[in-house]
């Protein structure tokens, strides 16, 4: 459990200290007062990245230098200092490697950037379960570090205009071994997904999630060789995960295409609490909701609050109105304020 948050120059807050020792905290306030922003702090110490923006110095307050974060939980203090020109991290005051800090606190958040998870591109998906796979799965995080890698070799080969190919041979091995992780993990996580979903969608309605690559994983060997006359002349690798994606179907059609608002916004908490059930398995994960109560209906918020009894949740909202009473009951309400 999460029991103090500081931030120093994070956003627009110069300096804020919470105590949030309750399994349930609710941080009310207009917008623009940096509820979200607070949500935002506790996910980057639990993955290193933002959800809202893909440089992460756009984090740090207009005109300052650098930032921190300082998480305490019953065990460990987390803090991740960032400047200008690097990004340091720290578990009890002893610097870590980020691939071994972005793993060690759990989390599930549920924000408006997330509606990607259906209407957003392939890069989108893929970073989806790259980083929530590697929360799962310290290897694939390491075999993902080194398939860029190798991508990166042998794309550089093939662009070549005489090619060595004894050791396109030896890249070819090496790239087949680490595309043959990534993809089974990826359908072996995306199968766990779905498993999950047909226990939580009986409440929200049939969902479940397609790969939009469907090659064959005990084939991979064969496909990279007949693709390989096609990869020398485009000059770059036609298959690897760096090709994946996937869609989401509610009763076997594509949200993207066929879903109401509503309907994609309930995919994806769908999506996000069959992740949640899976982090549970191994971890206590801290479920980070963004304002997810406003546009649900009555029964849409029982669904959801079965989720909650168990693990330390945070939610964002402009009014206690939209919260559950059940759940107001309980909860340490935090009121943010503009300054």
């Amino acid at each position: 459990m999460i029991k103090k948050i500081s931030l120093f120059n994070w956003r627009n807050f110069n300096g804020l200290s919470l105590d949030v020792s309750s399994p349930l905290v609710i941080f009310l306030g207009d917008n623009a007062v940096g509820k979200t922003s607070i949500l935002e702090a506790i996910y980057y110490i639990s993955t290193t990245k933002s959800h809202r923006t893909s440089n992460v110095y756009n984090t740090i307050k207009n005109d300052k230098e650098n930032a921190s974060i300082l998480i305490e939980t019953d065990k460990y203090k987390y803090s991740a200092n960032l400047n200008k020109m690097s990004k340091n991290y720290f578990i009890n005051g002893i610097k870590t490697k980020p691939i071994d800090f972005a793993t060690k606190l759990k989390t599930v958040i549920f924000s408006p950037e997330d509606l990607n998870l259906i209407k957003g591109s392939r890069e989108d998906k893929r970073k989806f379960l790259d980083l929530n796979i590697s929360l799962i799965d310290n290897n694939y995080l390491r075999y993902l570090v080194l398939f860029r890698k190798v991508l990166k070799e042998r794309n550089e080969l093939l662009k070549l205009n005489k090619i060595d190919y004894k050791y396109l041979k030896i890249i070819n091995e090496k790239y087949l071994e680490v595309i043959s992780f990534i993809n089974k993990t990826r359908f072996n996580f995306i199968n766990k997904i779905n498993d999950y979903l047909a226990e939580i969608c009986q409440d929200l309605g049939i969902i479940k999630i397609s790969l939009t690559n469907d090659i064959e994983i005990n084939n991979l060997a064969n496909l990279l060789e007949k693709n390989l006359n096609r990869d020398i002349y485009y000059k770059t690798s036609s298959l690897g995960p760096h090709r994946d994606g996937f869609n989401v179907l509610m009763a076997d059609k594509d949200t993207k295409i066929y879903a109401s608002q509503g309907q994609i916004r309930l995919c994806v908490i769908a999506i996000k609490l069959a992740l949640y059930n899976i982090l549970k398995e191994t971890s206590n994960p801290i479920l980070l909701l963004d304002d997810v109560f406003a546009e649900l209906d009555d029964k849409k918020q029982i669904s959801l609050i079965s989720y909650l009894n168990n693990q330390q949740t945070f939610i964002t909202t402009t009014s206690l109105k939209d919260i559950p009473n059940n759940l107001l009951q309980k909860a340490l309400v935090i009121k943010l304020e503009r300054k």
